[in-house]
């Protein structure tokens, strides 16, 4: 099921940025989950940390943060990294699917200051088109959901009292034919929206730099320009992927691709979305504390209308 809270973390002094009222950001960051019984891939502590500096760091404070690859166990402290970080109360929603393993969930966490976070659902099927399928086929959990549904979220603006729907993302990676139906089903839901749409997270559309081309879930995407690719300038590889035929760690498998994207449709996009891959030092090669993919940071400056 979805999971909500609010939690306020006071702090003694806040770092005050400069930004215009109608402004507002979304931080996107696959965290890399844990899976049970294998060797460390991340510390939610250290990804914690970092989400704190992030909020209070000037080019990547978010009102709103979109995790994917989240352990339901490290929840509450993803959600208390932020307040603490913005220092102010924040709500959050969880998806049950993508809980394989009790490994993978997507989760928004937004400053509830700025949002009320009206609704929320998965959207495991729309219009006759999959976005997930049951493990019917496998002796493990029958009947559950194997793969993360898109989780959307609508959002109230409180500055304004205007809505749009933000989707979380983390799209299937094994799966290709898979991916391709949640891509479909994605575009389908904006062509029959009427509302401001922004999708968020990781899409695993492999978007290579040198071909200027992603994969079939990517051209399904973009098909008919319902969704809007906020393509960041410069385009920075998002995930590192250790080389498993060699034991050299710094050599990256898939090196100059993006597999993380922010994409907008209808009204959102005119609301001068930009999108950045958030580069910090030392982030890749990536450890046993840290992620493997680099977040996205992206601002709107205009307010929803």
């Amino acid at each position: 099921m979805l999971r909500t809270s609010v939690l306020f973390v006071p702090i003694v002094s806040l770092l005050f940025i400069q930004v215009h009222a109608e402004e507002f950001r979304i931080l996107s960051w696959n965290v890399e989950s844990n899976w049970p019984g294998q060797p460390p891939v991340s510390d939610p502590v250290t990804i914690a940390s970092e989400i704190r500096q992030m909020a209070t760091d000037d080019a990547t404070r978010f009102s709103i943060l979109v995790l994917s690859e989240v352990e339901p166990k490290t929840v509450p402290v993803f959600r208390a990294a932020a307040a603490e970080g913005l220092g102010k109360p924040v709500d959050f929603v969880t998806s049950a699917s993508g809980g394989f393993q009790d490994a993978d969930s997507l989760m928004v966490v937004v400053d509830a200051t700025r949002f009320e976070l009206r609704d929320a659902i998965e959207l495991h099927r729309y219009a006759g088109i999959n976005g997930n399928f049951t493990n019917d086929d496998t002796a493990s959990e029958p009947g559950a959901l194997r793969a993360r549904s898109p989780l959307a979220v609508k959002l109230v603006d409180r500055k304004t009292s205007k809505s749009f729907w933000l989707i979380a993302t983390h799209l299937a990676r094994g799966e290709e034919d898979l991916r391709t139906q949640q891509a479909h089903m994605l575009r389908k839901w904006a062509e029959d929206s009427s509302e401001p749409l922004i999708a968020a997270g990781d899409f695993n559309f492999d978007f290579d730099f040198r071909t200027e081309k992603g994969n079939a879930g990517f051209d399904a995407m973009i098909t008919g320009n319902a969704w809007t690719w906020l393509r960041p300038d410069p385009l920075i590889d998002s995930n590192w992927s250790d080389d498993r035929r060699i034991t050299d760690r710094r050599v990256d498998r898939y090196p100059d691709s993006i597999l993380d994207f922010v994409f907008v449709a209808n009204q959102a996009k005119e609301w001068n979305g930009k999108s950045n891959v958030v580069v910090r030092p030392g982030d890749f090669p990536d450890s046993d504390q840290t992620s493997d993919h680099r977040p996205l940071i992206t601002s709107f400056n205009a307010s929803p209308q």
